[in-house]
This record gives structure tokens, sequence and C-alpha cells, in this order.
């Protein structure tokens, strides 16, 4: 930061700044205009709605008689995760739920832009994160102190040059992400034609999960893998957090929109790993939730650590990463659709050794993938 920068409490420089009701919203099953926010849906400065609660208009009405949100205001979690952030970049019906803070700048004096960018700033984080484990066993901020965080403040000509660029940045990364995840949809039914509806095949045979190809076989899913229970660091240990080594949770995993894991919460040390149950489990390992949101899955882009609400499923050889990742995800939604959106309450190491599963030779699985992966 500039030091010929004002640095300002955020309140000082927004027209609005509005904590969430703290209560729970009634939920409807159908879907409908009215939808709520909760901390899942924000992250990395961007508004995630492809997994949102639906409500009715009374309730929308109701959970909006502090502020509606608008384009152009900026969203940040006080707890469960702290400190991500998200710009409001559209017009919707939307409100906030539980643990979630709403800004909306002054446009005279600050770009909005420039204030998500600003509140995911280290400076602003430092600010944020100095709360954690202050008094209470889960790491949150207070309203009063959400609204005094500082904020750098330049002039508005260069907060709007800062904008207008990692704007511009943000869009291509949005661009590519939506590219990506086309990619791996076509990936996901090519696999799925091949490996599930058996499409390329002309010979069956029969078996218990009845017919299939004369080549495959019924196997169990760890004849592809073996199985990593991760863990968790003493959490009142500071010398145990903060490390090189990521470390996934569940949420983790269950927020990504793509293939890999991306980023998560928080780190642990070389000490954390050594003096706890958790395991590093090598890159291209498919990590599945086995709590929380369960079934969630996506690849490790590198060697990293979880903890014990995910199983590590570690290929045995590292040329069928894809293979067993398409083929869990595919499992697992299948399992899914057949018990209207619940695979377990949880899942162990058994339920994981005791699903049946229908290997191709190993010969056409590893033809298909290079194929998708060029």
């Amino acid at each position: 930061m500039r030091t010929d920068w004002q640095v300002v409490e955020v309140k000082k420089v927004c027209d609005l700044v509005v904590d969430c009701i703290n209560n729970t919203a009634p939920t409807v099953d159908e879907q409908t205009p009215y939808k709520m926010l909760r901390t899942s849906n924000i992250g990395d400065g961007r508004l995630d709605l492809s997994d949102v609660k639906y409500v009715s208009e009374e309730t929308y009405e109701e959970w909006t008689r502090r502020a509606e949100v608008k384009q152009g205001d900026v969203l940040l979690t006080r707890e469960a995760p702290l400190g991500d952030v998200a710009y409001v970049n559209q017009e919707d019906t939307i409100f906030l739920g539980q643990r979630i803070m709403q800004y909306r700048a002054n446009p005279d004096v600050l770009n909005p832009r420039f204030l998500s960018y600003a509140f995911l700033s280290p400076f602003v984080q430092a600010q944020i994160h100095k709360y954690k484990g202050s008094g209470s066993t889960v790491d949150h901020i207070r309203v009063p102190e959400c609204e005094k965080i500082e904020i750098p403040l330049p002039n508005i000509e260069y907060q709007n040059k800062v904008a207008k660029i990692l704007g511009s940045l943000d869009k291509k990364i949005d661009k590519n992400r939506q590219m990506n995840q086309t990619l791996e949809n076509l990936a996901q039914a090519i696999f799925e034609g091949h490996f599930v509806e058996f499409e390329p095949y002309n010979d069956f045979k029969e078996t218990e999960k009845g017919p299939i190809p004369s080549e495959f076989e019924v196997a169990n899913l760890p004849a592809l893998m073996n199985i990593v229970l991760g863990g968790t660091p003493k959490s009142d240990v500071d010398e145990y957090y903060g490390g090189d080594i990521t470390w996934a949770k569940a949420k983790d995993v269950s927020q990504e929109t793509e293939a890999f894991i991306s980023s998560t919460e928080k780190s642990i040390t070389e000490t954390g790993l050594e003096e706890s149950s958790a395991e590093l489990v090598p890159e291209g390992t498919t990590v599945i939730t086995a709590r929380g949101t369960v079934g969630e899955t996506a690849l490790t882009p590198y060697e990293m650590a979880t903890n014990q609400t995910c199983y590590g499923l570690v290929p045995e050889n590292n040329q069928e990463k894809y293979f067993l990742y398409f083929l869990v995800k595919t499992h697992i939604e299948r399992l899914r659709s057949r018990t209207h959106g619940t695979v377990f309450d949880t899942i162990n190491m058994n339920t994981l050794r005791e699903q049946e599963i229908i290997l191709p030779p190993k010969k056409n699985a590893s033809n298909l993938m290079k194929a998708l992966s060029q």
C-alpha cells in the first residue's frame, strides 16, 4: 500500500453497512425467484448462486426489511468461514442468510469493485483474522468490528483504474472457469457413454448388476485405489496451523465448482501433520466428503492433507486418476438419483469398501482417459 493513500474506516465511505437477520429463514422445497445466500455462496470475490435455498415472497420481504441486496454491493462473511468476500455483479432477488455483512459504497468517494478488492487484500484480511480464537470456539468477527475495518483509499480516479483492470482480469477468469466446466461436463458425458451406458459395445454377459460388456467385470471400489482418512491437528495449538501444507475440509470440497480443489480455508504445518492423524495424499487423489454435504468430490491438484470429514481415494496408478474421479462421481450421482438427493448420512470406510462397480479392461480405460486429457 502506498504511503500517500488515506486509510479510513469502511463505514465512513459507505452509504450502507448492514448485518443479516440473525435467524434462519424458513425455506421452501420448490424453486422461487427468492434466494437465500449462505456463507458457502461467497468466496474469492465472487457470488456463486449454483447452490442456494429458496424462500417465499413473504419471507423475502421480511428478511430484506433492513435492506435489499443490490448490484454493486459487497458481502463479507463474519463466521464459518471468516473473511470471505463477494462482489454482487447482477440484480437478483437475493437476501442475506446468517453470518453475512452487506456494504454499499458511496460512489462519490469509493468504487464498489475497489472495495471488494480492498477487502480481499492482505491489509484488510489481517484485520479481520486478528479476531480468530478471541474467546470463542468459532472464528468470527462482531458487527461493530465489521463497521470499523480500515481500508486504503486512493483518489476515486485511481480506484476506477484499479477496478477496471482487475475487473477485466476477473471476467477472463470467469470465462475460463465456464470453459473448464463445459469441458468437464463433456468428458463426464463421454465417460458415461463408454463405461455406464456401454454405447460402443455389442457383446454382453449377464451379471448380478445386469448385462455388462463381456470384457468388463464387477468389483469393489478398492480394486482401483487406496483409501486414506484425514485427520485434524489440535485446534488450540497455534504452531500446527498457518503452514505450507494445504489442508482440505468437507466444506472446501463441496464449495468447488470445478474438478480440482482450488483453495482451502486453512493450512497446517509440518509439525501439525506429524503430530496428528492427518496424512498427505498425492496429486491426482479423488477427495470425497464423508460428512456435511456428503458425497461431494474433487481432485487434488498437488500433494495436500485432509481432515476427517474427507476420504482420499488414491489411485494405484496415477495414470488412472481421471478414470477413478469420473467413476466415483458417476457412481455417487447415480446413488443420489435413486435416493432422492441423499447418498448417506455419513460415509465410512466400510461404505466405500462395499461399493460394487463395473470395471472395464485397463486398456479401455487408459485409452479413453488419454484421449480426453489431450
